[in-house]
């Protein structure tokens, strides 16, 4: 059975400048750093772009929590302990007292239209949902932008972060083992994001994706807006247990072969 959908967040569930945000983000971060070490603020910026796209690109042989490859990341290429509690402190005001008035017409975040009545639809069916936004902030610098969609209320069983993941999007290693936690096969789970290269596990892991972007990838089970969500679960449901049986059909002449 179907038992859970889980969710993205950046331009799923929250309309937002994504770019903008990070542009931002990692700018007053950098800033920060560059004071307390006493190093260029461009410098540091440069720093914290390449952990970020370190953290992101999937080529890791550990099994550190994303929070601790990326605090290694830092002091590797500049000597900075992100670790150090003083510095950790620092950080942590600016992502929960400084951040979340950063919200400007650029960055433009706000709730995503038919957001709040997909999860409502979720809920209502009895199925479980979880937060599967990309685990390469903080819980603080995700909660901020939970705040921004209105989403601090929902109803979500478990919200990956930097602190509680060990892989990033699209990694299966990832989604796997977020799904682990609650206790869920790949095959009770339908996964709803806008990102065709990240909201769809690879290598495929047996996880089915509702498509709410443009366009329509040939792995979606479905595809439409957020908007439509809701109003379109029966059909979604329709068609995930039709997709379900056709992968069981086609494992079960792969082990007959």
């Amino acid at each position: 059975m179907l038992k859970a959908v889980v969710f993205d967040m950046d331009d799923t569930l929250l309309s937002i400048n994504l770019s903008a945000f990070i542009a931002v983000f990692a700018r007053d971060e950098a800033a920060l750093l560059a004071d307390i070490a006493r190093k260029s603020p461009l410098s540091m910026f440069a720093t914290f772009g390449a952990a970020l796209y370190a953290l992101n690109n999937g080529e890791r042989n550990d099994d550190d929590s994303n929070l601790a490859f990326f605090q290694k990341q830092i002091e590797r290429r500049c000597g900075v302990p992100l670790s150090d509690p003083v510095i950790a402190d620092v950080l942590t005001y600016y992502e929960r007292e400084i951040l979340p008035g950063k919200n400007d017409g650029i960055i433009n975040a706000r709730p995503r239209e038919g957001a709040r009545e997909a999860i409502d639809a979720v809920a209502s069916r009895g199925l479980r949902c979880a937060l599967l936004t990309n685990p390469s902030f903080s819980r603080a610098c995700i909660e901020c932008r939970m705040g921004w969609g209105d989403m601090l209320d929902m109803p979500f069983e478990l919200v990956t972060t930097m602190e509680n993941s060990t892989r990033c999007k699209p990694s299966a290693d990832y989604y796997l083992a977020s799904i682990a936690k609650m206790g869920l096969e790949p095959q009770e789970v339908l996964m709803v994001g806008n990102d065709p290269r990240r909201d769809f596990p690879s290598p495929d892991c047996g996880i089915q994706t509702a498509y709410v972007g443009n366009g329509t990838p040939v792995r979606a089970t479905w595809a439409g807006s957020m908007a439509k969500f809701a109003d379109s679960f029966n059909e979604i449901e329709e068609r995930f247990y039709e997709r379900r049986e056709q992968a069981a059909a086609v494992n079960a002449h792969a082990s007959n072969v």
